[in-house]
């Protein structure tokens, strides 16, 4: 044997040998770091709400043969290490990150699209329970004696299909929309802002940042809505102030990407003189302002509108000609509210989401001669707390 095949096998031998203590080392520091991981899930204490995703995450499931055999107890569990993994925040913008090197423009529901914007992907109806909700608001309105009416909004991804990427796989959210409102009775009169939005989309009627419309497009809504409710909206003419520059909102915390940040307008009226105070029960706290300042000091500055969501208020008003107008809604109505207050005596405001008690009995005690519900389409086509809340009376 010639000693430069000797030299060869020798350095081959010396280069496995490498080759194996390198894949040793691998796999050691895979098993470090899976250990490290796993310890730390089990370890840290769980979270009950994320303030960059602005949502309460998921609790350990309770474990039970039924939830077992279902499948639900690890459908559940899944869930819940998806919302408590460990540094997870920083997961998903890793994920982001390294998506926008391969062209993605897609990440947890949010398109990245034009101008600036993160739209958030029409959402998939639940037919049961769009079809629940539908049945409890026809009820209410055959047989009640107070006015019906619903006022669902398109998201951004409907009435702003020019600023998704090119060939985005969406959804028609003016299909369900249209399906929806066939389906109403006669009784129901339904209020359309499609038409208004769509004639302002080339203005800031939504966020970049954030699934909600600004209140700018509330304005715009609200002026459609007024004749059907039977309000004049040009009595009030408004001053519009600027309250923060630095709103980065839902979109930009569930996808991770980099954004610019948005600005939050308000419409204050110059020429009402009505007076109002909000009572939020639940809290047992009262305002004189739907406005919380203190909130834009906050991760999620939208609740600066009315302090975020709660399960009851009443809102009392020195407008003594108004009527009394019950609002069922979900954080889209935030915003919108403001402009409602002068015309009413008293309204109150119910989130099914997190509303318990009886609301036949809330309708009656507060003489209730009028009932919006005000949702955003992808809230209420997904939403079961409708039918929860309406057809308990049955």
């Amino acid at each position: 044997m010639s000693r430069n095949t000797q030299d060869k096998r020798g350095n081959t031998s010396i280069v496995r040998k490498l080759a194996a203590k390198l894949h040793l080392c691998t796999a050691l520091v895979i098993l470090f770091m899976i250990v490290l991981l796993t310890a730390a899930n089990v370890f840290s204490k769980d979270r009950k709400m994320s303030e960059k995703e602005n949502r309460n995450l998921a609790a350990a499931p309770e474990v039970s043969l039924d939830r077992i055999v279902s499948g639900r107890f690890m459908e559940d569990f899944e869930t819940y290490l998806s919302d408590q993994f460990v540094c997870r925040d920083l997961w998903v913008s890793a994920k982001t990150f390294l998506d926008s090197f391969t062209g993605k423009n897609y990440a947890n529901g949010v398109y990245k699209g034009k101008d600036g914007y993160l739209i958030e992907d029409a959402a998939v109806p639940s037919e049961e329970q769009v079809q629940d909700n539908i049945a409890a608001i026809n009820t209410l309105a055959d047989s009640g004696d107070a006015a019906v009416y619903t006022m669902i909004v398109p998201n951004a991804v409907s009435i702003l299909p020019d600023k998704l990427p090119a060939f985005a796989p969406v959804r028609s959210q003016e299909q369900d929309l249209a399906s929806f409102r066939s389906r109403l009775s006669a009784n129901v009169q339904d209020i359309n802002v499609e038409k208004v939005l769509s004639a302002h989309r080339d203005e800031d009627i939504y966020y970049r940042t954030d699934h909600h419309w600004t209140t700018t497009g509330a304005y715009y809504a609200f002026t459609a809505a007024a004749a059907s409710l039977g309000l004049d909206a040009d009595q009030i003419k408004y001053n519009i102030y600027k309250v923060s520059n630095d709103f980065k909102g839902t979109m930009a915390s569930a996808s991770g990407y980099a954004c610019k940040p948005d600005t939050i307008e308000v419409y204050v009226p110059e020429t009402s003189s009505v007076q109002y105070v909000i009572e939020y029960v639940e809290e047992q706290k009262k305002s004189a302002s739907v406005y919380q300042s203190a909130q834009l000091e906050t991760y999620d500055k939208y609740t600066f509108f009315l302090g975020g969501n709660s399960p009851l208020m009443r809102i009392k008003t020195t407008n003594e000609d108004g009527g009394r107008l019950l609002l069922v809604k979900d954080s889209y109505a935030n915003c919108f509210l403001p402009f409602l207050i002068p015309y009413y005596k008293e309204i109150v405001v119910v989130d099914p989401r997190y509303y318990y008690e009886d609301i036949f009995t809330e309708i009656e005690n507060e003489e209730i001669t009028d009932i919006l519900f005000l949702y955003n389409a992808n809230t209420f086509f997904t939403d079961n707390s409708i039918s929860g809340v309406f057809m308990q009376g049955d």
